[in-house]
C-alpha cells in the first residue's frame, strides 16, 4: 500500500519518457559538412572590386582579416553574369549555416558595397539538421517536428504509407554483349528466344559460372541481347567468353555477332587475392556496394531509406517520399569512377562536335580514337580512390560549372610528380594532356602548364549547369561503386496512394479500439475501464518502443501492432474471468483479486511464449514487410505482459476497496460456488 504512490509516480515517468521518444526525433549528433553560400550584388563584383585587382583576391583579403583564428570560408567564386557569386562554407545546423552565411556578407560588404545572399539560399541549406535540443557524445535530440500545425511522431512511415520508388539492383561483374538475328518481333516470341539462350548457357560446364546468368534485350537497341555475370575473377571472366561463344551456336534459328569486347569489373586497387576474401568476393563486392549506396541515399537526403542486400547479386532499395524516380536511378546506379590519366604524346584531345559533354582524340595520322581507347592507351595518376569526400560544385573563373576536389595521401604525391614532370616537358617545348575520364568517357582534357603540388585540383568544361557539376561532386564525395549496377525493377508508390493507406488504417484502428473498449465497459464494467487505461498506456509505450528500435511501420507493421493489442486485451480477459470465478468462492475480494492474477498467470505466459517464438522465426527467416509484421508483434507481445501484469495489477488493487463494497462493478451475475468447486476438483 505505501509503495503505491511510488508505483504511479513511475508510471507517470515512463509515459513522459514515452511521449518524450514519440515526439522527439532522435538521431546522429550533426556533424560540419559543405554548403554554398549564394550572393548577388547590384554591380559585376569585378567592377565592385575595381580594375586592379581580381575579386576573388579582394574577398580572399576580406576573409582573412574578418575570420582571426577561425576556419576561413572558401574561395569568391564569380557566375557568368558578374553579378552572382558562390562560396564555400562548412555548418553543422541550419542555423550555424545561416550565422556563417551572414559573416561572409558582412566580411565582404566592406569590399563589395550592396552585396546580399540569393533568394535561394534556403534551398541550399534544407538538407542540414536543425538545431538539436539536447547533444551527447555523437547522439542527438531534435525539436518536435511540425505538420501543418500539429506534432508529427517521429516514426518511420514505410514505402506503403507516404510513397516513394522502390528498387530492385543488380551488381553486374562481367557484361557480353551480342547483336543477334533470327530474333521475333513479337514479345512472346523475344521471351521465348531469351528462353532459348538461358537453355544454351545451362548446358554449359559449372566451372564456367553460366547457370542462372541474367539474359535480356538492350533497351536501346531491339536486337542486341546482353549477358550478365557474376565473373569472381579474370581467369573466370575468360572461361566464360569461350563458354558463351560456344553456347550461343547452339541456339537454333539465330547467329551471334559480338557488339562490343566483353566488359569485366576488377576492384579499382586490390584484387580479391590481395585482399584475402577470394572465396566469397561476390559476398563482399555486395557488401561494398550497400554501404556505397546507403552514402548516396544518405546526400540525396531521403528521410528513412531502407538498403538490403538480397544475396548473391541483389540489392533492394526503398526510398519514401521520393517523387523523382529516374533521378534516384541515376544518382544510386552510376559509378562515377573519376580518373584522371596522362595522356601518350601520339595522341591529342580534340571537342566532340555532337556533344560538348565528351572529348574525342586524334592519332599521329589524324585518325579519330575513342575515349574507352584512349583511357586503355593512358597512364593512370590518380582515380577516384584518391579523392577526399569534400568535393564540392561552383564556378571556374571563366564562369563555367566545375568541380573542385582535393586529393589525400599517395594521390596527391603522385600528382605532383607527374605534373612537375610534364611542366619541365613543356619547358622543352613538349605539351602535355591529363585528361579527366568520368567512367569511359573523357570529359575534359587539360594541358599541364605547372606543377601541381597542393593536391587540388578542378574539373570543368564537361557540365552544362551547376546542377550536373553537383551531381558529380556528389558521387565522387560518396565513393565509386566496386561495379556496375542494373536496376532489374522499378516500382513507383505515389504519395497520395500511400497517404491513402496511412489515413484507412489508422481510421480502421481507431474504429475497432472503440468497439473494444464498448466491449469492455459492457461486460467487466469498473475492471474493463481500468482495462483500457491500461491499454492506452499500452499503446504509447509500445509506439515509443517501436520508436526506439528503430523500426520502420508498414502495413503489415500496423497489423502485427494490432494483432499484439488484441492479445493485450486477452491477457486482461483471462485475468477477469479468472476473477469471477474467485469472486465466487473466496471471503473477500482482495483475496479473489489475488488469486486470479496467480492462477492465470501460466496460460497468460504460455501464449506469450508461443507467439513470441513465432515472431521471431518470421524476423529472421522473413524479409521485408515480414519483418516489419514480425517486430511490431514481438515488441508487442512483450509489452502485453507488462501492461497486463504490472498496470492493470496496480490499476486493480488500487481500486479493491470498491470492490469489497460492491462486487457488481467488477462483474454481473457470477457462477455458482459449486459449480466453480466440481470443476477444480
Amino acid at each position: 500500500m505505501k509503495s503505491r504512490p511510488i508505483q504511479y509516480l513511475g508510471l507517470a515517468a515512463l509515459l513522459l519518457l514515452s511521449l518524450a521518444v514519440i515526439f522527439l526525433p532522435m538521431g546522429t549528433r550533426p556533424e560540419p559538412q559543405p554548403f554554398l553560400v549564394p550572393l548577388v550584388a547590384p554591380q559585376p563584383f569585378q567592377e565592385l572590386a575595381g580594375p586592379a585587382q581580381r575579386a576573388a583576391d579582394v574577398a580572399d583579403a576580406a576573409f582573412v582579416a574578418a575570420f582571426k583564428d577561425q576556419t576561413l570560408p572558401g574561395a569568391l567564386t564569380v557566375g557568368p553574369d558578374g553579378k552572382t557569386a558562390t562560396v564555400q562554407a562548412q555548418a553543422a545546423t541550419q542555423a550555424d549555416a545561416r550565422e556563417r552565411a551572414n559573416q561572409i556578407v558582412a566580411a565582404l560588404s566592406s569590399k563589395f558595397k550592396g552585396v546580399k545572399l540569393a533568394p535561394d539560399f534556403a534551398q541550399n541549406i534544407e538538407n542540414l539538421p536543425v538545431e538539436p535540443l539536447v547533444a551527447w557524445g555523437q547522439t542527438a535530440i531534435y525539436p518536435v517536428a511540425m505538420e501543418n500545425g500539429v506534432p508529427r511522431p517521429a516514426v518511420k512511415l514505410g514505402l506503403d504509407l507516404q510513397g516513394g520508388v522502390n528498387l530492385v539492383l543488380q551488381v553486374r561483374r562481367a557484361l557480353f554483349t551480342y547483336t543477334a538475328s533470327g530474333v521475333p518481333t513479337t514479345q512472346a516470341g523475344r521471351d521465348e528466344f531469351l528462353s532459348r539462350v538461358r537453355a544454351a548457357l545451362a548446358q554449359t560446364d559449372a566451372a564456367a559460372g553460366l547457370r542462372g546468368a541474367d539474359v535480356s534485350f538492350n533497351a536501346g537497341a531491339a536486337n542486341q541481347v546482353q549477358i550478365r555475370t557474376q565473373a569472381k575473377d579474370r581467369d573466370q571472366f575468360e572461361l566464360q567468353t569461350k563458354a558463351i561463344d560456344a553456347a550461343l551456336k547452339t541456339v537454333q534459328g539465330a547467329t551471334f555477332q559480338p557488339t562490343r569486347p566483353p566488359q569485366f569489373y576488377q576492384a579499382e586497387q586490390e584484387t580479391a587475392e590481395q585482399l584475402g576474401y577470394a572465396d566469397n568476393y561476390g559476398d563482399r563486392l555486395l557488401d561494398t556496394t550497400v554501404e556505397i549506396i546507403r552514402s548516396r541515399v544518405d546526400k540525396l537526403g531521403v528521410s528513412e531509406p531502407l538498403i538490403q542486400k538480397q544475396p548473391p547479386d541483389r540489392v533492394i532499395v526503398q526510398l519514401p517520399g521520393v517523387n523523382d524516380p529516374q533521378k534516384a536511378v541515376e544518382v544510386i546506379g552510376t559509378t562515377a569512377q573519376m580518373e584522371i590519366r596522362l595522356l601518350p604524346l601520339d595522341l591529342q584531345p580534340r571537342q566532340d562536335p555532337s556533344d560538348p559533354n565528351n572529348t574525342l582524340f586524334t592519332d599521329a595520322q589524324g585518325n579519330l580514337v575513342d575515349s574507352a581507347t584512349a583511357r586503355q592507351r593512358s597512364e593512370l595518376i590518380v582515380s577516384g580512390g584518391d579523392v577526399k569526400p569534400s568535393t564540392t560544385a561552383g564556378f571556374a573563373e571563366g564562369g563555367q560549372p566545375a568541380v573542385f576536389f582535393e586529393l589525400k595521401g599517395e594521390g596527391a604525391r603522385r600528382f605532383a610528380q607527374v605534373t612537375t614532370q610534364a611542366a619541365a616537358q613543356l619547358a622543352q617545348g613538349t605539351t602535355r594532356f591529363i585528361p579527366i575520364f568520368l567512367d569511359e568517357t573523357a570529359i575534359s582534357a587539360p594541358t599541364v602548364q605547372s606543377p601541381i603540388t597542393g593536391g587540388r585540383g578542378q574539373i570543368s568544361g564537361g557540365f552544362a549547369t551547376v546542377e550536373e557539376a553537383r551531381g558529380l561532386a556528389l558521387l565522387l564525395n560518396s565513393g565509386a561503386l566496386p561495379a556496375p549496377i542494373d536496376v532489374v525493377e522499378n516500382r513507383t508508390v505515389s504519395a497520395t496512394l500511400g497517404q491513402d493507406s496511412l489515413v484507412k488504417s489508422l481510421r480502421a484502428g481507431f474504429i475497432g479500439l472503440i468497439f473494444v473498449a464498448i466491449f469492455m465497459v459492457a461486460f467487466y464494467r469498473l475492471a474493463g475501464i481500468l482495462a483500457n487505461v491500461a491499454l492506452a498506456v499500452y499503446c504509447i509505450v509500445n509506439l515509443a518502443l517501436f520508436v526506439l528500435v528503430g523500426g520502420t511501420l508498414t502495413l503489415p507493421g500496423i497489423a502485427g501492432f494490432l494483432l499484439a493489442l488484441a492479445m493485450s486485451l486477452d491477457t486482461n480477459i483471462l485475468v477477469f474471468e479468472r476473477l469471477k470465478e474467485e469472486m465466487a468462492i473466496q471471503p473477500t475480494f482482495a483475496a479473489a483479486l489475488r488469486a486470479a492474477f496467480s492462477r492465470a498467470w501460466t496460460a497468460i505466459l504460455d501464449s506469450h511464449v508461443t507467439t513470441l517464438l513465432a515472431a521471431t522465426v518470421l524476423f529472421y527467416l522473413g524479409t521485408g514487410p515480414v519483418k516489419g509484421f514480425a517486430l511490431t508483434l514481438g515488441i508487442g507481445v512483450v509489452l502485453s505482459l507488462f501492461s497486463a501484469i504490472s498496470v492493470t495489477r496496480l490499476l486493480m488493487w488500487s481500486v479493491a476497496g470498491v470492490g469489497e463494497r460492491n462486487r457488481n462493478m467488477f462483474a454481473g451475475k457470477l457462477p455458482p460456488a459449486e459449480a466453480v468447486v466440481a470443476q477444480r476438483s
